[in-house]
């Protein structure tokens, strides 16, 4: 016998089944894509950083020291001490100098950060973290010369030289740019000089 009220119960189960089918593949496939954004973020943990500044403190750029930036180089007089004698170099220690860095804002203080030269003629400028992120520091940043002490000979030779810096190397965290030597002579005319030259 046929009875239709059992047909719509059975068309009614099976629709329940099939929502049900449908309610748990999306349930699933939500599971799943979780997971799998879970799993990307562990191993990029740099897509969770929603800001600049979050990304430079990571690659240590911010203001937490986490990277450090030197820059070196050394500040030589050729000079002579006699006729007969070679032109040579010689350090000049206790020389001012100053690292500048184009931050692509209003000049302040703190793009200027000052060093001096040590008995060799040598000089290290650590950059403070601020300035870490300059991109393209090769171009953005020079080295001048401030000051002589008034004891060298070529005291009043340097007339605020200043040259850029060069990628040098990268080790430990540890980015090193250099100046490489500023050679200086003084403005008068040392007796070898002129005998080198005329000769």
């Amino acid at each position: 016998m046929y009875h239709p009220q059992m047909q719509n119960m059975t068309i009614s189960f099976q629709g329940n089944i099939n929502i049900m089918r449908i309610l748990l593949l999306i349930f699933f496939g939500f599971i799943g894509a979780h997971e799998t954004r879970a799993r990307y973020v562990t191993e990029n943990p740099l897509v969770e950083l929603s800001s600049g500044d979050d990304l430079r403190r990571v690659a240590g750029y911010g203001d937490e020291k986490l990277s450090t930036v030197v820059v070196s180089g050394s500040i030589l007089c050729d000079v002579c001490l006699d006729k007969s004698s070679n032109l040579q170099s010689h350090p000049i220690p206790g020389a001012s100098m100053a690292v500048s860095c184009d931050t692509g804002k209003k000049t302040s203080k703190s793009d200027w950060v000052m060093g001096t030269t040590d008995e060799y003629g040598d000089f290290l400028v650590d950059l403070p973290s601020h300035l870490h992120a300059i991109p393209n520091m090769e171009n953005r940043c020079i080295v001048r010369i401030i000051e002589l002490p008034k004891s060298s000979p070529c005291y009043q030779a340097f007339t605020g030289q200043h040259r850029t810096i060069t990628f040098s190397s990268v080790d430990n965290g540890v980015r090193a740019y250099t100046a490489h030597e500023f050679h200086l002579t003084p403005k008068y005319s040392h007796p070898c000089m002129i005998e080198q030259a005329t000769s």
